[in-house]
């Protein structure tokens, strides 16, 4: 022991240098042991710290309600700035070069307005651009159209500032050329894992040219199908000088991070678990995307599996009991969820026209469905190939494979368009299609397919996707992410709010980006009603004041959330006032779930299979917006234009783009009107420009 007392000496000395001298004497006085030294001299030190902080003004004078407030403020200023007076200011910009530009150009405004006064313009657009320029840029400073008519349309010199180029993986450099030559500068917009620019039926039938993966049966033909496939990649590279797309080009010549920038905010699933599986895919965005979980629970995502019927499978490019099971689901639809928009995709031409032939024949047999194939709707049913949907996007999506197995019930490695290369690429746009639910139709299931003889990408992750709708999103396989563990403060207010009855589910979410608490409804399993975030991680990780307090939570708003924020520093001062005021926002939220319409058993009306007044709120309901307590079916005079705004914010709030017509449509439906009398549309128009202009 007495060879310990320097060392003991140094360290005491260390410590009472430091100001610990009146915890060494308390420890010394109370004869405490060596671990419950240690714990007194840590649990000193902390509070220390605690009292630091604390005499901080900021941080002394946190109030969180009013810092609530203040966040409030901003975010109104923010929407303003942004939707309203960014309007204002890009009209008034436009407003005042057009009329200097008119000023300056006399005779080429002459020109412009006496050919929109003919009813046939004598000069071609061509020609008259040539002619007047300043003007016809000034008076129209946006044009979209397609490479192949800007070659056509506009004169082979620039015209314009800033050329634009969208869905930019599907264009041909050498398409482009023309249209880069008409700019000073060029903004080119893709995503390099969808489509590519496609020769592929410039040889005939994907199904005559499909590669067989490693089946004993086609091993005779495996070897002309390489050739085929080389020499096209040959000429297409001699096409490209070696790049696809004008998107590649331009990642070769701007590499990132200072020519190229990654927009990583995915939009269209209103559940993540729809974009998380081509989320985790390394040889895809490899968790780059930031996704948002929804807010309706329930499951997304579900595995439709034929059975094999010995003898009655034939080996066809398209599975006739497949066709069978996706008429079903596009009938049922129909009658079940006529509000949500369908699309059907397949992945073999031959399949897609077996299947449309036979929604051709069923319909026939079932008038009563067809208002919902009606061709004037802006999103109608489709049902295409897998080569032609690139840029569609539905509500509820139908991906059927088509591939049969042997008539001995064998599996068939036989895939297409997914066994060539770039087969991955194919198959992530088939499964992001979807913004509320897909459905999956297959003749076999993931777990039937033996991974030692998918040599390719698209067929291995074909193979993981079935499994993973199989499991309605929950198995990603070895792509799962772990969620990181709980804080003591996160897991403070686990323990309070659980100890008070409320159902939570910790990091609640499938993509990365996770809601810190999901409140549960709490009779109805799995479903949430209310998000729960703190200040933590997730909300600090956010670089602007605009993406933390407006933009995330807008758009989780959009899918239906409802929010409430705990500020961790009221919660260490008053735990037990936010953990009441974190209880009362769940019961508020649970009363709006119960007293919102219910979303299930929606049917068409008898009128032109138009929504009623029922289905439109149950659509409504699905996108989490509240019925705004507007007694329906009362004569028009007897609303208010308060009330009519209030539906009108109501229609809108799932976040879409309308046209005034489909506004008006919605509206008339919400309120219970059956016809457009004109008191009732201008009423009606008049709430929907009030709400415009505010």
């Amino acid at each position: 022991m007495m060879t310990r007392f320097p060392e003991l000496h140094r360290l005491e000395s260390g410590l009472r240098r430091q100001g610990f001298d009146r915890v060494i004497d308390d420890v010394v006085e109370r004869g405490l042991s060596a671990d419950d030294a240690a714990s007194s001299l840590e649990y000193v030190w902390f509070a220390s710290i605690l009292d630091h902080l604390n005499l901080r003004p900021a941080l002394a004078k946190f109030d969180g309600q009013a810092h609530t407030r203040t966040a409030a403020r901003f975010v109104e200023a923010d929407r303003e700035h942004v939707h309203r007076l960014g309007k204002q200011r890009v009209k008034r910009a436009w407003a005042e070069r057009t009329i200097r530009v008119r000023d300056e150009h006399p005779d080429q405004a002459e020109l412009v307005r006496t050919q929109a006064s003919l009813k046939r313009p004598r000069t071609t657009i061509r020609a008259l651009f040539d002619r007047a320029p300043d003007v016809l840029t000034a008076v129209k400073p946006c044009w979209v159209m397609s490479p192949l008519v800007v070659a056509q349309v506009l004169p082979p010199h620039p015209c314009f500032d800033v050329v634009v180029f969208d869905e930019a993986s599907q264009i041909l450099p050498a398409d482009a050329v023309s249209s880069l030559l008409r700019g000073g500068q060029a903004i080119v917009a893709g995503d390099p894992y969808q489509l590519p620019p496609t020769t592929f039926f410039l040889s005939g039938s994907d199904d005559d040219d499909e590669e067989d993966e490693d089946d004993e049966e086609a091993e005779d033909g495996k070897l002309a199908t390489d050739q085929q496939a080389a020499l096209r990649r040959g000429q297409e590279r001699s096409l490209t000088s070696g790049q696809e797309s004008i998107l590649d080009v331009m990642r070769v010549l701007l590499p990132p991070p200072h020519g190229t920038r990654t927009l990583s905010w995915h939009y269209r699933s209103e559940d993540d678990r729809l974009i998380t599986f081509s989320n985790a895919q390394e040889s895809l965005y490899d968790w780059s995307l930031r996704t948002f979980p929804g807010a309706r629970g329930g499951e997304p995502l579900s595995h439709s599996l034929v059975p094999f019927r010995p003898g009655a499978q034939r080996v066809t490019a398209s599975n006739p009991d497949e066709v069978e099971r996706v008429v079903e689901l596009v009938i049922e639809h129909a009658r079940t969820r006529p509000d949500e928009t369908l699309g059907v995709i397949a992945l073999g031409s031959p399949h897609a026209d077996a299947i449309a032939e036979a929604l051709r024949l069923a319909r026939a047999e079932r008038p009563e469905a067809e208002p919902f194939f009606a061709e004037d709707q802006d999103e109608p049913p489709f049902v295409k190939n897998l080569e032609r949907v690139q840029g569609d996007e539905r509500d509820a999506i139908i991906l059927t494979t088509g591939y049969s197995k042997a008539i001995d019930g064998r599996m068939r490695y036989q895939f297409g368009p997914l066994a060539q290369e770039g087969g991955e690429r194919r198959l992530n746009v088939a499964v992001t299609r979807a913004r509320r639910r897909m459905t999956v139709v297959s003749s076999f299931g993931g777990r039937e397919m033996d991974p030692e003889r998918l040599r390719r990408e698209g067929p291995r992750m074909l193979r993981d996707y079935l499994l993973y709708a199989a499991s309605g999103g929950a198995d990603l396989g070895v792509r799962a992410r772990e969620r990181p563990p709980l804080t003591p403060f996160e897991r403070d207010v686990r323990e309070r709010l659980e100890e008070r009855g409320v159902p939570l589910t910790p990091q609640y979410g499938a993509s990365g980006y996770w809601i810190d608490f999901a409140a549960m409804h709490p009779e109805r399993r799995g479903e949430p009603v209310l998000a729960i975030e703190a200040d933590g991680a997730s909300y600090h990780s956010s670089h602007t004041a605009r993406d933390r307090d407006r933009l995330r939570q807008e758009h989780l708003e959009r899918l239906g959330w409802r929010f409430h924020r705990i500020w961790s520093t009221e919660w260490f001062r008053h735990r037990e006032r936010e953990a009441d005021r974190a209880v009362e926002a769940w019961k508020r939220a649970v009363r709006e779930r119960d007293a919102a319409p219910s979303p299930e058993a929606v049917a068409p009306s008898a009128a032109g299979g138009r929504l009623d007044a029922r289905a439109e709120a149950q659509a409504a309901a699905r996108r989490g917006a509240p019925w705004p307590g507007v007694e329906r079916g009362r004569p028009i005079g007897e609303y208010e234009q308060r009330d009519l705004r209030a539906v009108v914010r109501w229609v809108r709030a799932d976040g879409r783009l309308h046209t005034e017509a489909e506004l008006l449509d919605k509206v008339m439906s919400a309120l219970g009107f059956k016809r457009k009398g004109s008191r009732i549309t201008a009423a009606i128009r008049e709430a929907i420009e009030a709400e415009r202009r505010a």
